[in-house]
């Protein structure tokens, strides 16, 4: 997978970019997310996209036979999965709804359930990638490791509590700090039961729930959703912000870039070097002109003069707008959001980040990458496309800035390590169930 952000190469699942602090971005559509596919939410900027489901089948997941000696709890079972058959029946159906709500596992003040611990095990499976995993067979008649009579089911759960461990270390370090969760994911939050459950009608579905539970199982619900992913954004935020604000000193960036030098020549859009040049972060609103008239070859649309003025004028209006207000980059963001007419940065309110030489029209460009180039700089810029109204954020040298973000990645990730150390987790394994999901 590659980060949307900064576009470093990343293995896939990772859910916080080790190279510019950011949460990652799903695969199919803009926005951040753990290990997030088209199955899931997708919280993109300004937007909430909401449970894109692509039924390809049902895989069905049944009782397996005796496996090899066990040598911990999670083999306490041979499988954990209730068949959707079992749960089809009235007795089987009231059996499951009370395991739902038994704690598997607990830490310090938080407990998990296993309505809650759905979420976290199809959130690994669908995430996962193993060439020795087949998808299409039930995953506990699989080995994982077959020296320990480990299967893919077991080696999931375990994920899982792993995955669950860390949010909750995340969140109680988040609230701590009295961390406020970014307005615009908040928002997010307001309406997303209101998306879900136009997104579920949309889909044939008689409710957020029931379109959940064909991908999640029976056991989800909307209420555990939210707050699985209010969780997970809450201390992912935090301590994405956090690793930002970490000390790196001259020597730290300089190990960092001879330690990786090979890796950053490949790993990006562009190849990072110590003459490759900056990385600049921009706003901007385009206005494009309206009329015109097509060339003969029907490829090009060509504008008058007074279409252009035109244009121009309706960017400078909206540029005077700005600078009657505060004239912060909050404010030019909620006017790119309401007026831009650039599809790729329109919801993230016009802004374009780790841009590099070579990435943008020319005049553009030349605009960001002057050398007299200052936060907070704005100014009209005419291409191709229409007029852009510009804000310059913050440019750095490309090496500079990526072996920064990449020894703050490091630290962050030895303070994570420490938290999960400190963090005794308690599991019972009698007492998880799952239920049957497709995939």
């Amino acid at each position: 997978m590659q980060c949307k952000n900064c576009h470093a190469a990343l293995e896939d699942g990772t859910a916080v970019c080790p190279n510019c602090g950011e949460p990652t971005q799903p695969v199919a559509e803009e926005g951040i997310g753990k290990k997030l596919l088209i199955w899931k939410i997708v919280m993109a900027s300004l937007t909430v996209i909401v449970l894109l489901v692509v039924l390809i089948g049902a895989v069905r997941y049944g009782t397996t036979g005796s496996i090899l000696p066990k040598k911990n709890d999670i083999y306490c079972k041979d499988s954990y999965t209730v068949s959707d058959e079992k749960l089809n029946t009235s007795a089987g159906s009231k059996s499951f709804e009370k395991d739902m709500d038994k704690v598997i596992a607990t830490m310090g003040s938080h407990s998990l359930t296993n309505r809650q611990f759905q979420l976290y095990y199809w959130q690994e499976v669908r995430g996962s990638s193993y060439a020795d995993m087949d998808s299409s067979q039930p995953l506990d008649q699989q080995y994982q490791d077959p020296d320990t009579g480990k299967t893919w089911e077991q080696f999931f759960i375990e994920e899982a509590l792993k995955a669950w461990q860390q949010d909750m270390l995340l969140l109680e370090q988040a609230e701590s700090a009295g961390f406020r969760m970014p307005e615009k994911y908040a928002a997010q939050f307001e309406t997303l039961e209101a998306d879900m459950a136009k997104m579920a009608s949309e889909n044939g579905y008689t409710s957020a729930d029931a379109m959940l539970q064909k991908s999640m199982g029976k056991g989800c619900t909307f209420q555990a959703y939210r707050e699985y992913m209010w969780n997970f954004y809450y201390g992912a935020l935090y301590w994405s912000d956090r690793m930002k604000t970490l000390e790196v000193s001259d020597a730290e960036l300089e190990n960092y870039f001879l330690r990786y030098e090979s890796t950053l020549k490949t790993s990006y859009e562009m190849e990072i070097t110590k003459d490759s040049g900056k990385l600049v972060d921009v706003r901007h609103i385009l206005i494009m002109p309206e009329g015109g008239t097509k060339s003969e070859d029907g490829k090009t649309t060509i504008y008058s003069d007074a279409e252009w003025e035109a244009c121009r004028e309706k960017a400078q209006k909206i540029l005077d707008q700005w600078l009657a207000g505060e004239k912060t980059e909050e404010s030019f963001s909620a006017l790119a959001t309401a007026n831009s007419e650039d599809p790729g940065s329109k919801s993230s309110g016009g802004l374009y980040t780790y841009v590099y030489k070579g990435q943008m029209v020319q005049e553009f460009e030349d605009w960001c990458f002057d050398d007299s180039r200052q936060t907070g700089d704005y100014g009209l810029v005419k291409t191709s496309y229409g007029y852009h109204i510009m804000y310059y954020v913050f440019g750095e040298e490309g090496w500079i800035r990526i072996c920064r973000n990449g020894v703050q990645s490091e630290k962050a990730q030895t303070m994570l390590d420490e938290l999960i150390a400190a963090g005794v987790m308690k599991v019972n394994y009698k007492n998880i169930v799952l239920a049957e999901a497709d995939l």
